[in-house]
């Protein structure tokens, strides 16, 4: 969904039908050298066990992602040991490694990980994990990993869904799909010749709303996140969209349209029935997040004269402005700690996102593309990823709270739009 300048704003819903489509193709994946020197260098050996040799890459281009890490090019390895005791620790020194990693396969989905400090030859852990596919493996190793080094809570193993818009014309098809934030492992949960937009994940993971159109009508759905078909919660003549879920799971907030094709906020049951309207105003409100605490939803509102982000009391009452500065500021994110809001803001002729702090009202811009849209924070509140274009292409891109593009997904045959990273 279109969401970056007033036109599209004013036309959030009827645009929706005049959008090109995405392909089915394998995502492509790009993941260029980070802007800035990583804190740690750290050797990821080859994992024993792995024919593929691909758990390594995982590892390493995980740890590449968070900006703290430097992986060291396997060719450079000293050699390949197989268990501590095996380290030749001063050879490692030698290429500037702080750490090296082992792992070995043990079968049933389980495999053995060690990670050692090269200055002091201690190790920092060595620990079984188990679940899942080697990419799977994979991921919980890189999470382990930067948990026990920074503290910092890993999201390698969460997942991402993403709107796939495929064809054109009268063969258009949209397709809700579910992916490993690298792209891999993607499932489709939803697919329809009708716009598929704005997914978003329940505080559990187990759910996804969006909206879509069927029989001529706006709907929101909820579906299961695995698959398996969903049911209407919100169905409208008019306009429906942009669903958020309460983070107790109990509401969604929607941006609904009256008989009169006025656009508010309202409430509604994430189970279907019950509406609670929050905003009642000429403008067109939309886009609603609730704040971390559930107490506030943020949305967007053009009823300053030009699109800006205001805040309600989930009970309702009177909106006030949330965002100081800017000529337009739209599409809110709140990190999973309520201090930062990812947002869309005009500058120069183009769209970047950016960090709004709530406190204090500063901005930091971590995007510099012409047409950046659609945040959606990572649940430890280190990445985002958000929609771009490059090249002509509707691409997804990850960014660390550095500012370094850390991966591009994109799609040979189509468009990548709407974003949204699982709560875990």
């Amino acid at each position: 969904m279109t969401r970056l300048n007033c036109a599209a704003v004013y036309s959030i819903f009827t645009a929706l039908f005049f959008m090109p489509f995405l392909a089915r193709a394998q995502v492509e994946i790009d993941i260029p050298a980070a802007r800035q020197q990583a804190v740690q260098k750290i050797a990821v050996v080859p994992v024993q066990g792995d024919s593929a040799q691909e758990m390594d890459y995982i590892i390493s281009s995980d740890l590449h992602k968070s900006g703290l890490f430097q992986p060291i090019a396997p060719n450079r390895l000293p050699g390949r040991p197989t268990e501590p005791s095996q380290i030749d620790y001063s050879a490692f020194a030698g290429i500037g490694a702080n750490y090296v990693v082992l792992g070995r396969m043990l079968g049933g989905g389980q495999a053995q990980f060690v990670l050692s400090q090269v200055n002091n030859q201690n190790i920092v852990f060595n620990e079984r994990i188990s679940g899942g596919d080697k990419r799977a493996v994979a991921h919980r190793a890189a999470d382990l990993i930067l948990y026990y080094l920074t503290g910092k809570k890993g999201v390698f193993s969460t997942k991402i869904a993403f709107v796939l818009e495929q064809g054109g014309g009268t063969s258009r098809r949209y397709s809700l799909i579910v992916a490993d934030i690298d792209g891999a492992n993607r499932r489709t949960i939803a697919s329809s010749n009708e716009p598929i937009l704005s997914p978003a994940w329940s505080p559990d993971g187990s759910r996804i709303a969006y909206m879509t159109y069927a029989n001529h009508h706006a709907q929101i759905m909820v579906t299961s996140a695995s698959g398996g078909g969903g049911r209407v919660v919100v169905q409208s003549e008019t306009t429906s969209s942009a669903p958020a879920w309460s983070p107790d799971g109990s509401q969604l907030a929607v941006a609904l349209a009256d008989k009169q094709g006025n656009t508010d906020i309202y409430l509604v049951s994430a189970g279907g029935g019950g509406k609670q309207r929050l905003t009642d105003h000429p403008a067109i409100d939309t886009e609603p997040v609730f704040s971390p605490d559930g107490g506030s939803i943020y949305f967007t509102s053009d009823r300053g004269g030009s699109p800006q982000i205001y805040r309600v009391s989930r009970s309702g009452g009177a909106a006030q402005r949330a965002v100081v500065g800017g000529k337009f500021s739209a599409n809110a994110s709140l990190s999973p700690d309520g201090k930062y809001m990812a947002l869309t803001r005009q500058s120069g002729g183009g769209y970047q996102i950016g960090l709004y702090a709530l406190h204090g009202g500063s901005f930091t811009a971590l995007t510099n593309g012409r047409l950046d849209e659609g945040a959606s924070f990572a649940p430890n509140g280190e990445f985002i990823i958000y929609g771009s274009r490059e090249g002509g292409k509707r691409v997804l891109k990850m960014v660390n709270l550095k500012g370094e593009v850390v991966q591009t997904l994109s799609d040979s045959s189509g468009k990548l739009r709407d974003p949204a990273w699982s709560p875990k």
